[in-house]
């Protein structure tokens, strides 16, 4: 019985893996990288983060590489990959200068990315406050909360465009090689 196959698939994703250096708060799995197959899910094996094993066939290498996605992230080689996204709060928000709104409060979407997984896990509150001509003078932030990439407002006050500053981990992603082959086919459950 082999280790690994070379179709994307759960039952053939190696069956152990040298994630435990990653952190994991669920160490029972944390040998066993089949558990982890095709996972987008946010703090699903790792507060703060989440990791998956995929399956990356030839193909689906040079389309990573064109596109140089930083939130998909780019494998080094086609084969069995880790994936981890990494999270963080937003640390500062501001409006464009001149911008016009009314006080208020503004939430910024937990959503979904392109990869089809959830940008975060808790929505950022921030008070909007304007003088009395309309033109907003701060942003204070209540609540960071916690995303894998820069979220945007759902809600939008008068003719504001906000910048946003992430902190921690939000809007990074490593990829590593753990079984580098050209042979992989098939295309279950992949974000490349």
């Amino acid at each position: 019985m082999s280790l690994w196959g070379n179709l994307d698939a759960a039952n053939n994703a190696p069956k152990q893996s040298a994630t435990a250096g990653y952190g994991g708060n669920k160490p029972q799995v944390t040998a066993n990288a089949q558990v982890y197959y095709s996972n987008t899910e946010l703090g699903a094996y790792i507060t703060g983060s989440a990791i998956g094993v995929f399956g990356v066939n030839a193909q689906e290498q040079i389309n990573a590489e064109a596109s140089a996605n930083t939130l998909l992230g780019v494998p080094q080689h086609a084969g069995w990959v880790i994936r981890k996204t990494g999270m963080g709060p937003i640390t500062a928000i501001s409006a464009n200068a001149g911008s016009v709104g009314a006080n208020s409060l503004i939430t910024f979407s937990q959503g979904l990315g392109r990869d089809g997984s959830q940008f975060g896990v808790s929505n950022a509150v921030a008070s909007i406050s304007v003088n009395t001509a309309g033109y907003i003078t701060a942003v204070t932030l209540t609540s960071g909360g916690l995303y894998a990439n820069t979220p945007i407002a759902t809600a939008n006050s008068g003719n504001a465009s906000f910048t946003i500053t992430m902190g921690g981990r939000a809007n990074r992603v490593t990829t590593e090689t753990i079984v580098a082959m050209g042979s992989m086919t098939g295309d279950g459950g992949n974000v490349y």
